[in-house]
């Protein structure tokens, strides 16, 4: 039965999809040719500005990620056979200290997942106006046909910016940092507070990800969708939640910052 209702809600999804892109199809076609062009405009100058530091944070965490799983597994795999004495006592034996190295095990396996996921569902407003640009826009039905993918791109990536700040993506990450910390306490017999510091470590990382996703597509398609579709809504500003990295380089380093 639940596979039924399933089913039934992703056809109805399917239907309201391909009905509303019908009346968006609609309506272009009545639009005369400066209209088209006054809103491609301004649907193409939104994806283009919101893409540099869409790269940057995708391609920025990309790497962090990366280097991080790879730096702690060589840290992990250098420190597994560390020693230290059983005890205070001046000729105590030595014992196996692998704490350090299971700490950078479990981390290790967490930023790859990381890895993973990034790459699982990449960020759209990324990569997404390449190719748009790519479409041509030579005679006016070429525009209208641009311009319907052109909205359908925006509206694709205030989605996928609300999906990386949503619910479902919290608990999947507490879910992966909860299953490490376990992992330290129940696979390396450590403490429960071991654990718990694993817990917190992933966590922050997982917020800090979340909360410096650019949001820049929800706001232009608010902004389109009062402008130019009769929503409801007042045409705004730059949100105050939008990030704005900058990055450079001096000698003999690289800044990169993050203003709110």
């Amino acid at each position: 039965m639940i596979r039924g209702l399933k089913r039934r809600s992703g056809l109805v999804l399917i239907l309201a999809f391909v009905s509303l892109r019908a009346v968006y199809a609609q309506e272009a076609a009545t639009l005369s040719d400066d209209q088209v062009k006054e809103r491609l405009s301004f649907v193409e100058n939104a994806l283009d500005s919101a893409q540099p530091n869409a790269k940057i944070w995708w391609y920025g965490w990309l790497a962090a990620y990366s280097a991080g799983a790879a730096a702690q597994g060589g840290l992990s795999i250098a420190h597994w056979n560390d020693v230290k004495p059983a005890d205070d006592s001046p000729n105590a034996p030595l014992v196996r200290d692998r704490a350090f190295a299971q700490d950078m095990l479990v981390g290790g396996a967490t930023t790859v997942l990381g890895v993973c996921g990034l790459l699982m569902d990449p960020f759209l407003p990324a990569y997404g106006p390449n190719r748009l640009r790519s479409l041509p826009e030579n005679t006016l039905e070429e525009r209208r046909t641009k311009l319907l993918q052109a909205e359908e791109l925006l509206r694709r990536c205030a989605q996928r910016e609300k999906d990386g700040r949503g619910l479902k993506n919290h608990l999947l990450n507490i879910g992966v940092n909860a299953a490490a910390g376990l992992a330290t306490v129940l696979i390396f017999d450590r403490p429960w507070t071991d654990g718990l510091l694993t817990f917190a470590a992933g966590e922050a990382v997982s917020l800090f990800t979340i909360v410096t996703q650019p949001g820049r597509a929800i706001r232009d398609l608010k902004n389109y969708e009062a402008k130019y579709l009769g929503q409801q809504g007042a045409y705004v500003g730059q949100a105050a939640s939008d990030s704005n990295w900058t990055f450079s380089i001096y000698p003999g380093g690289i800044r990169l910052s993050l203003r709110f």
